[in-house]
């Protein structure tokens, strides 16, 4: 079997080649013969995302319609492996929705990593907007998704979990000082939430002791950024997940925290948080994992919203609109469940 010269090329021209392509399909599709591509839609962020149909002298089998994802623009080629090594070693065994992956590596010469994906938009999926309405009866299917990712990765069950998607909490809080961070939390992101609230050092002293937290607790892969522009929508309004570029070992509320408090209008949140973090605690246990006590699970998730705070306090590589939407929604629940004061006890 043929293997491509270089498994994840920075060279988009290369990745849409029908020579590469058909070394990467060979192994799932064999005797599949690409003669042409066509782009049909490119959505460049920090990585860049290329849909693109495919024509075939002889097809075998292999999809018509791929999606490649990788840091194709120079002035981001600082992507995180994390992705690809998700889709490559961890995707195809768990029981989490994710789009068909056709080839991911990483290039460990340069470190580019680059995944290849069915293009589901072909079939009919709806991918989610950050900035558009998303609802309970919603929120309660993605937290089905997320029980069962974190079921079959609890503690001890996925050993190689923790190896290969270390925790993250410390070393994102790495990458801001409280000089850094205290002008971007009082740039306007946060507007209306109060002084003591948007204090870089208290977001980061509570970024140090969710970190304490988890290595006291049972520890599972976490998506780590599933808001809604993160999710997909089959014709059947069967959710899935994507962008797994800050998969963690971790716990399990800082998923379900930053998911209610970033899709849910904070008024829907302070109706329904409580009913949904039943249902997850409920769908854990049908997977076979002991959910914690009730009013535990309580505290920790209401203590766990700062992650997400921090996420979007220090994001700028995304358009504003989001970052202000997203933020506001997490600092607001922040401040409402008084979590920095839960982390200072």
């Amino acid at each position: 079997m043929r293997t491509p010269a270089d498994p994840a090329p920075f060279d988009e021209a290369v990745v849409l080649s029908p020579e590469w392509l058909a070394t990467v399909l060979e192994s799932g599709h064999p005797g599949a013969v690409p003669a042409a591509t066509e782009v049909v839609e490119r959505i460049e962020t920090v990585a860049t995302k290329l849909r693109f149909r495919v024509t075939y002298a002889h097809p075998a089998g292999a999809p018509p319609a791929l999606c490649a994802k990788g840091y194709f623009n120079p002035q981001w080629r600082r992507g995180s492996r994390a992705e690809a090594d998700f889709y490559r070693d961890f995707a195809h065994d768990l029981p989490v929705r994710t789009p068909p992956c056709v080839h991911a590596a990483v290039d460990e010469k340069t470190g580019h990593a680059l995944v290849l994906m069915h293009d589901l938009v072909t079939v009919g999926a709806r991918f989610l907007d950050p900035l558009v309405g998303f609802g309970a009866d919603q929120a309660a299917g993605t937290l089905d998704q997320l029980a069962a990712l974190h079921a079959a990765t609890w503690e001890g069950r996925r050993p190689d979990a923790n190896g290969l998607f270390p925790p993250r909490l410390a070393s994102l809080a790495g990458h801001m000082t409280v000089d850094k961070l205290q002008p971007l939390l009082d740039d306007g992101r946060a507007a209306g939430i109060r002084a003591d609230v948007r204090r870089a050092d208290r977001l980061l002293a509570a970024m140090a002791a969710m970190d304490t937290l988890g290595t006291a607790s049972a520890r599972c892969l976490v998506h780590g950024d599933l808001h809604a522009g993160n999710i997909y929508e089959m014709p059947d309004g069967s959710p899935g997940l994507i962008d797994w570029q800050v998969v963690q070992s971790g716990h399990w509320a800082q998923d379900v925290a930053y998911h209610l408090a970033t899709v849910l209008h904070p008024d829907e949140l302070a109706r329904t948080e409580r009913d949904l973090l039943d249902h997850y605690l409920h769908r854990l246990a049908a997977h076979g994992v002991e959910p914690p006590d009730r009013d535990r699970a309580w505290w920790m998730y209401r203590a766990h919203l700062p992650y997400g705070f921090y996420l979007w306090s220090m994001t700028r590589a995304v358009e504003r609109p989001i970052v202000e939407h997203l933020t506001g929604r997490l600092a607001t629940a922040v401040a409402r469940h008084k979590s920095l004061e839960l982390l200072e006890v």
